[in-house]
């Protein structure tokens, strides 16, 4: 039996849903795993993974560095003497390989997933140091995952490798939690504060980097232009609220733009919504809300954005947009929601889509694969 650690810095968005589905759907007659994780009020719970018999360890690294986070993490990989510890995004990473490098030669293999690398997206200082920190903690790093192809590049052209230490394993979802969702329309766009007639462009992120709030609201302006009854709802919560909220005001769109805040019925959200928009800026790994609207067969529009593309296929189950650009989102958006035919075709691609490449199944299987080539 193999023994692993999975650690996310935080409860919240994609990384730690993929947590949740791998940590429930690897092989226990081959692994046995543990998760760690900072409680911090996110859509994954303590409970996602003891309900399925994961024992979970409480970290709280979700904000600025912790010494008592460092010293319970060391505590842990000594005590319980685990064969792989995997990290999921870069605060984890950070983190745990700092810790298994201070272990020596009785470390755990590591593993590290990168959901995202953001580093040479910022500021020259900061980004400096990360790049810096990547690069001391690369001796410590066994296997890196990277969820896109895009992503994979992206790492390889930052000096990162060698090519054969990283790998490839494309987000999967469970497409069962979408399918046939049964839902009182009515209900719950009322519960939604939607109107229950309004064409309804759905959008489900954290509220804060890489989103790019300025082009979707301004692309929604010119949209209502034509649609003067469509309808934008956005999913979740986060540092920009507030600035998204006066953008809002400013583009006088305070009753056609709903902020739903943090929920967790996405199946239900999606099976009411007509279109999903993802607007995104400078990086993006894969994009599991977008996989999760597939399954939904709602059609989607997004930014051409890192590895997007290998996600939505183009004119096929959705259309890919230039970034930054509202006029081009907004006339995605008005193609759509003028043809009703077309959008209902590429939803029905979508799920397909999703069922044929993008299956949970298929992304445990590749990484155990992962995990059992460490330990030769």
């Amino acid at each position: 039996m193999i023994s692993i650690l999975e650690l996310t810095a935080s409860s919240r968005g994609g990384g730690a849903a993929h947590v949740r589905d791998l940590a429930r759907t690897v092989d226990s007659s081959r692994f046995t795993r543990a998760v760690a994780m900072a409680e911090d009020g996110g859509n994954v719970t303590e409970a996602d993974f003891t309900d399925y018999g994961v024992p979970f360890h409480q970290l709280d690294i979700a904000g600025s560095p912790s010494l008592t986070a460092l010293l319970k993490l060391r505590r842990l990989l000594r005590q319980e003497s685990f064969d792989i510890l995997h990290c999921h995004g870069a605060r984890a990473a950070s983190y745990g390989r700092a810790v298994a490098g201070l272990l020596g030669g009785g470390r755990p293999r590591v593993v590290y997933t990168i959901h995202g690398f953001a580093a040479p997206h910022y500021s020259l200082p900061r980004r400096t140091i990360l790049l810096w920190i990547e690069r001391a903690l690369t001796p410590v790093t066994d296997a890196v995952i990277c969820v896109s192809g895009a992503e994979r590049q992206d790492f390889l052209g930052a000096g990162f490798g060698p090519p054969e230490r990283l790998h490839l394993v494309r987000h999967g979802i469970d497409a069962g939690r979408f399918r046939d969702v049964v839902v009182d329309t009515a209900a719950q766009r009322a519960a939604l504060d939607v109107p229950a007639d309004a064409p309804l462009v759905t959008t489900i992120c954290r509220l804060y980097r890489p989103r790019d709030f300025d082009t979707l609201l301004s692309g929604f302006a010119m949209v209502r232009a034509e649609f003067p009854n469509a309808h934008l709802l956005i999913v979740g919560d986060g540092p920009y609220r507030q600035r998204i909220e006066s953008h809002i005001s400013e583009l006088s769109l305070v009753p056609y733009v709903t902020l739903a805040g943090f929920r967790r019925d996405i199946p239900e959200v999606l099976a009411v919504s007509d279109i999903f928009v993802l607007s995104t800026a400078l990086w993006e790994a894969l994009g599991l809300t977008i996989l999760e609207a597939m399954a939904s067969q709602v059609p989607v529009v997004a930014s051409d954005v890192g590895g997007i593309k290998e996600a939505v296929s183009h004119q096929e189950t959705g259309i890919v947009v230039p970034p930054r650009d509202p006029g081009a989102l907004s006339e995605a958006l008005l193609d759509l929601l003028a043809n009703e035919q077309k959008a209902k075709v590429m939803g029905q691609n979508g799920r397909r889509r999703v069922e044929q490449l993008f299956t949970l199944h298929r992304m445990t299987r590749e990484t155990m694969a992962i995990y059992e080539g460490l330990m030769g």
